[in-house]
């Protein structure tokens, strides 16, 4: 019972899953339907009398007709599903894309631009220009230490990039106050 509540309960959080699920139900459905038609079909055919093939023609069409409609439901779901979770990917792209390049751009106080050293970023570590990892690579984005350090980015074990330093919080009401 566990595992059948582990898949249910994953199957919310993947959504590759469930438009792989919608799919093949929406498939499933249709070609029930289509079986189903087909039934009613021979059960008609082997009656000679108009008024007993249309029970099988009404009650098999019907249903076949909805096993039909409900499977292309299912297969549209599941399209709008996928185009939608490639809208989102991409939209978080351009987000992180745009936080980098409007970080990079930032201003400080006296009006010059911040000074802090620039590294390369990727996915989910930092490295330094000339990093051997890098080689070949092309599309690079540059952001500063800082930026790196916001962004959850590890610094890269081959080149060993300089790391963002590290803030302790300011404490409020430890001091002694001055009379």
């Amino acid at each position: 019972m566990k595992k059948l509540r582990a898949a249910w309960q994953s199957m919310w959080v993947d959504t590759d899953r469930r438009v792989r699920l919608g799919r093949l139900l929406g498939l499933a459905f249709v070609t029930a339907g289509f079986i189903l038609i087909g039934k009613a079909w021979d059960g008609a055919a082997s009656i000679n009398f108009v008024q007993g093939q249309f029970p099988y023609l009404l009650s098999g069409g019907f249903m076949g007709l909805g096993l039909i409609v409900t499977g292309c439901t299912l297969l549209f779901l599941s399209t709008i599903r996928a185009e939608r979770q490639i809208l989102t990917d991409k939209f978080d792209d351009m987000n992180r894309l745009l936080a980098r390049n409007l970080g990079r751009l930032t201003v400080s106080s006296n009006g010059f631009a911040g000074s802090s050293e620039q590294v390369v970023a990727g996915t989910d570590v930092y490295h330094l220009p000339d990093c051997r990892i890098l080689e070949g690579k092309t599309g690079l984005t540059t952001i500063s230490v800082a930026q790196a350090s916001a962004e959850g980015l590890r610094a890269c074990r081959a080149c060993e990039p300089p790391e963002a330093p590290k803030t302790e919080p300011i404490s409020v009401g430890s001091g002694t106050q001055a009379q």
